[in-house]
């Protein structure tokens, strides 16, 4: 009996959790509705994508056989391979794009607000306020850009507070686990790329700490050795990440994704859009009272609460459109590019200030008297409140515009969530195709033209020329249209090899353009015969095609190296699989 009360009080933190979750899909979930944002469809495709290739068997890592309408390009290699394929598998498990966005966002949430649970108690933090941090962290902004509009920022979110409970044992122990490190940092590799490399240079400062506040040399040359062992084994595990970019990107003029022109636009600022989906007020004043207390007790703070608390102020002023992200564009113009939005900074604020905001309320309670304990209790309502009820809001506007789009068949459809929408005139309707088990009626009839990284005829750089060459224009007519030709019936076949071919018929020869990408290392065979072929500005395959039945095979070819490397990745893991339980069963 008592040790199943110890399970019940162990299990008590998920219970929560799992409620507050489902509170969250409620909505949705009673409505049988699947928003779609901005990034769905991207990710749905690369999802389905890796669904049919492990129910087919047809494995093909670096094409996108079945995805994007089946053109063969690139993507899930240089965007979170590892979790494409966990999301197919998950897809699988769901049957319905409208049960894996319900079990997705249960998992997000729930395992988000684990990790802020964990992190908080690992740092000192009682067990109801550590709940109590759980719930605001999976019910932010960022953590809910999955929910509301399938934002990867959100799945990012999700991991790092386990990375962070690395960082603060740097500072705690002067040491840090290099094993538990190396794991967590290559989930988040694997999964969202941006959000690794931000987390990494939030975990600077409490490297800096550590090694300042460490007290003798041998200290800091295990803490060194520890780190370092650490980013070695990060690097092995995710040979296949970093590499293939490296390789592809030195190998294709790929085009990035889009350049935004000012970048300090997308940080975070105190207009209705930012305060409601990216920092909500009760968040910002929260984050805000922490700072002013731990400036007003400034000597009685420790230093793992100074160096959550600044680290967290650091990245939340950095987050800020007003931060002079203009000059740093203007000496760096890649930043357009690459980072994008300042405001996925915030991701290193929430956990820094959450943390540091749960170690105030343990000391408060503790030490305080029956008085303060009732303005604590006030201001976690507030918050309760506050943070619950902007979203829930922002779920019901999503679902106000899930019934005006879902009513709408139209063929070119822009909303107020992407760019381009391509809907074909049909007979079902959204809520019909994400509770059809054919996955694929949903990615046939919503096409969204997304160019990224495909390898255009030169390199783009900077705003200007990305919108002269307009590729979300190109992409559409060489790929989303060509796709849809009345004229020209193309039939997709995927090979066992991984390869996949088109098959149409002509009435007469002549040079086509066919709905397939090419890549520096694709490889082309035109009716049996292995051809040079020329392309569009992406990437397009254009070929001779001679009258009657035609066949464009494409098939991407590794190079040793490349497949050597794939190999050292699966090595690494498994080696660090055994070394892992090896460690662990010592340790009993």
């Amino acid at each position: 009996m008592e040790k199943l009360k110890q399970f019940l009080k162990w299990l008590t933190p998920f219970i929560i959790f799992l409620v507050l979750a489902l509170l969250v899909v409620a909505i949705p979930l009673i409505k049988k509705q699947t928003f779609l944002g901005s990034d769905s469809l991207f990710h749905f495709n690369r999802f389905y994508d890796a669904a049919m290739q492990l129910k087919t068997h047809k494995i093909s890592y670096f094409q996108t056989n079945y995805g994007f309408l089946g053109t063969g390009r690139m993507l899930s290699t240089l965007y979170g391979p590892v979790a494409a394929y966990v999301g197919g598998f998950l897809l699988l498990l769901a049957g319905t794009w409208f049960k894996f966005e319900i079990l997705t966002d249960l998992i997000v949430l729930i395992v988000s607000a684990l990790g802020m649970y964990k992190l908080c108690r690992v740092n000192n933090v009682d067990k109801y306020p550590a709940i109590f941090m759980g719930f605001i962290y999976m019910y932010s902004s960022l953590v809910m850009q999955w929910v509301t509009a399938q934002q990867f920022t959100g799945v990012g979110a999700m991991i790092v507070p386990f990375v962070m409970i690395y960082a603060t044992q740097m500072v705690r122990k002067n040491d840090v686990s290099f094993v538990g490190f190396a794991f967590v940092m290559s989930l988040l590799v694997q999964t969202h790329l941006m959000s690794a490399m931000i987390t990494a240079i939030g975990i600077i400062p409490f490297f800096v700490v550590g090694m300042i506040k460490a007290l003798d040399k041998k200290q800091r040359v295990r803490m060194l050795l520890h780190t370092v062992y650490a980013a070695l084994l990060t690097m092995l595990l995710t040979i296949n990440v970093w590499y293939n970019l490296i390789y592809i990107s030195a190998t294709n003029h790929l085009l990035p994704v889009y350049p935004v022109p000012h970048v300090r636009t997308y940080g975070y600022n105190f207009n209705v859009q930012s305060l409601v989906n990216i920092m909500k007020p009760t968040e910002f004043i929260l984050f805000i009272f922490v700072l002013y207390f731990v400036i007003r007790r400034f000597k009685q703070v420790d230093i793992l609460t100074k160096t959550t608390a600044f680290t967290g102020f650091f990245f939340l002023v950095i987050s800020w459109s007003h931060f002079p992200w203009g000059v740093l564009q203007y000496l760096i113009p890649q930043l357009s590019y690459t980072l994008q939005f300042p405001k996925r900074f915030l991701v290193i604020s929430f956990v820094c200030l959450l943390v540091t905001f749960g170690r105030i309320l343990t000391y408060e309670i503790r030490n305080n008297t029956h008085k303060s304990n009732y303005a604590v209790v006030v201001t976690i309502l507030l918050l309760i409140v506050g943070s619950a009820g902007l979203d829930f809001y922002a779920i019901h506007q999503r679902s106000v515009n899930y019934v005006a789009l879902n009513t709408k068949r139209h063929k070119n459809n822009k909303n107020d969530n992407s760019i381009y929408y391509y809907m074909r005139k049909h007979h079902r309707t959204i809520q019909k195709d994400t509770q059809s088990h054919k996955l694929s009626n949903l990615l046939e009839d919503i096409i969204k033209a997304t160019p990224d990284y495909v390898p255009a005829y030169k390199q783009i750089k900077g705003h200007d020329e990305y919108e002269k060459l307009n590729p979300y224009e190109l992409y559409y007519k060489e790929y989303i249209e060509k796709n849809h030709d009345k004229k020209i019936h193309f039939k997709h076949v995927v090979r066992k090899d991984g390869s996949l071919s088109i098959k149409f018929k002509l009435k007469k020869a002549q040079e086509i353009q066919v709905p397939l990408v090419k890549y520096a290392q694709t490889e082309v065979t035109v009716n049996g015969t292995v051809k040079n072929v020329k392309t569009t500005k992406l990437g397009a395959v254009i070929v001779s095609a001679k009258k009657g039945n035609n066949r464009v095979n494409i098939k991407y070819v590794t190079s040793f190296t490349t497949r050597l490397m794939m190999v050292l990745t699966w090595i690494s893991w498994i080696l660090f699989g055994i070394f892992a339980i090896t460690k662990i069963r010592r340790n009993k």
